[in-house]
């Protein structure tokens, strides 16, 4: 007991002392096994250091995640922090459509293209929220985007960045080894559930199919390994005011089903700087969230995006999600939580008022 206890310290002084800026508590996964007290370790924020979004550009094409932190000295646009609303820049109130920034509405075409998104949502007879943040820091578009609705598995993409950091920093290892049990049985999507118990999984198995098939079982045994004050206090550094976990220890309570279109953009803008370091769990992360099914958000517009989704069917059905769509010369995180209509509906309604903010808002 006595050299467990040197060993944790040591790992514990270690820690404190590599990462004593930028960084945010992690629940050490030894610990949670072996059920004794956890200890707090850090992880550091893709963000940390770095220079204000208006002064990074992405270079060349948006494959190759390459940002360049040089200044231009003809930036004059000023910096929109992702925590929007920010109310000392110019700001368009059109009901509870708002626009930030370098939005002209002098410019015919996107008076009519904010017209048009005004009539679509009047004749939305649902909940519905949505937020879009230029990667440059230089304009956004917000409806409802600080209410707050139900996530379904967007939260997931958060929780499995946080997973990757614990990785990439050596807390952990993505080789590591869990064992599916019947105390991880859950519905819903996936293709564990399909699974015998006794399969084994890596960690880095888990996420990946967390991310790509919303596989809520991975999702499940990896709350468990990684526990849960790690990732709320990474969410609380980020200055998101939902998506923290519940304090429970039951292993069933690993949900939040709350959310705000705002906050899952600044989960999304951390994730565009995560992708940018090209690191080994980064490629995994956006490998298996590229391009994939079920992009209600993406559906109408021809541009590759990263995302992440979440759904729910009856009695009260929603179809949700959150991208980074990589538009070769502006970049953006978009988000959408509604209640539905019926599929083809919110497909429409969501995907037509996306395809307006992409072709005449980031443009």
């Amino acid at each position: 007991m006595l050299r467990k206890t040197i060993a944790i310290l040591l790992l514990l002084c270690f820690t404190t002392a590599a990462f004593s800026s930028c960084a945010v508590s992690f629940q050490d996964p030894l610990a949670l096994q072996e059920d004794t007290e956890s200890v707090p370790v850090s992880v550091v924020l893709p963000s940390a250091g770095r220079m204000p979004v208006a002064s990074l550009t992405v270079s060349g094409e948006e494959s190759s995640g390459e940002i360049s932190a040089d200044v231009s000295d003809d930036v004059s646009t000023e910096v929109i922090d992702p925590r929007f609303p920010i109310r000392d820049i110019e700001q368009e109130e059109l009901g509870s459509l708002d626009l930030y920034g370098d939005i002209d509405l002098n410019d015919p075409e996107v008076a009519s293209a904010v017209q048009q998104i005004r009539d679509l949502l009047a004749g939305y007879d649902k909940e519905i929220s949505f937020c879009a943040y230029s990667l440059d820091g230089t304009r956004a578009i917000a409806y409802n985007c600080e209410e707050t609705y139900f996530s379904a598995c967007t939260i997931k993409a958060g929780y499995m960045l946080y997973c990757c950091l614990a990785i990439e920093q050596g807390i952990v290892s993505g080789d590591d080894i869990m064992i599916y049990e019947k105390k991880y049985e859950h519905g819903g999507s996936g293709v564990i559930k399909n699974a015998e118990y006794g399969t084994p999984y890596t960690i880095k198995e888990l996420i990946r199919l967390s991310l790509r098939y919303s596989d809520n079982i991975a999702y499940k045994m990896l709350v468990h390994y990684f526990g849960k004050d790690g990732y709320n206090q990474m969410v609380k550094e980020l200055g998101v005011s939902r998506l923290k976990l519940s304090s429970s220890t039951s292993i069933s309570s690993v949900w939040n089903y709350n959310a705000t279109a705002k906050d899952l953009c600044i989960i999304w803008r951390e994730l565009y700087f995560y992708f940018a370091s090209e690191t080994e769990m980064a490629k995994l992360f956006k490998k298996a969230t590229t391009n994939t099914p079920y992009n209600y958000a993406t559906k109408l517009i021809d541009e590759k995006y990263s995302h992440k989704s979440g759904d729910k069917f009856a009695p009260n059905p929603v179809y949700n999600d959150a991208a980074i769509v990589w538009k070769k010369d502006n970049p953006y995180v978009v988000a959408t939580l509604n209640g539905s209509e019926g599929e083809e509906q919110d497909e429409y309604v969501v995907g037509t008022i996306v395809k307006l903010i992409n072709d005449y808002i980031m443009n």
